[in-house]
């Protein structure tokens, strides 16, 4: 097998591991975080597992092996059950990105371990997939941090911003969700569209790609 085939074997594979791996423990730690807060309706969903089919959606599902991009079932969070609601909401909206960006560490660390340890196409395919899988991982973290709805980030800045911004969006809430996802697909596929020459999205995952990669540096010292 050439490298060429070898690199796409091995981008929907990493793409299959994130729908069986990366999503359900993301699901199970926020879960677990929203039942230390004080809400266990995802407990009581049955979410709290890393089952991966108790997260698979299946149109998310799809889209993740297609494209690379796309979501699991929504977990459910009932922050007025929490202890305390706003302080809930903002850790739960910190918790997703953070954990995702743990996992991209972690996975580009045993990405470079094993490719130092293990010889021939066996390493190669081994380093693909952890890194890969990494890099999927930074790239849903980023994602998150979007400040539009349905994202962290926007969660964020819902629960942290006063009163006239949560009634502005209750007012407009359907014009904005749709405007939001339309700027979401453009984000996503504006930088093939123009061949990299405009892709901000691209360029921030780049950047959190580059950062996460030093804490490999650590790596050939030990086992190079």
């Amino acid at each position: 097998m050439n490298t060429d085939a070898l690199s796409l074997v091995m981008k929907y594979l990493s793409r299959a591991l994130m729908l069986l791996l990366l999503m359900p423990v993301l699901n199970y730690v926020k879960g677990t975080v929203a039942k230390k807060m004080g809400d266990d309706t995802a407990e009581m969903a049955g979410r709290i597992t890393l089952n991966p089919m108790a997260h698979l959606d299946l149109l998310g599902s799809l889209m993740i092996m297609l494209i690379g991009f796309g979501w699991s079932k929504p977990l459910p969070i009932n922050y007025n059950r929490m202890k305390n609601s706003r302080v809930g909401a903002v850790v739960m909206a910190i918790t997703g990105p953070l954990t995702l960006f743990i996992m991209a560490i972690l996975c580009k660390n045993i990405a470079e371990i094993l490719y130092y340890l293990l010889t021939g196409m066996t390493g190669v395919a081994v380093y693909l997939i952890f890194s890969i899988l990494g890099s999927l991982a930074t790239c849903i973290g980023v994602i998150h941090l979007l400040p539009l709805p349905g994202m962290d980030g926007f969660t964020l800045i819902y629960h942290l911003a006063g009163n006239k911004f949560v009634s502005w969006y209750h007012r407009n809430q359907r014009t904005i969700d749709q405007v939001s996802f339309y700027i979401l697909l453009f984000l996503f596929f504006v930088g093939d569209l123009t061949r990299g020459a405009f892709d901000p999205l691209g360029w921030i995952i780049a950047f959190f790609n580059f950062i996460f990669s030093l804490t490999t540096l650590w790596v050939p010292f030990v086992f190079g």
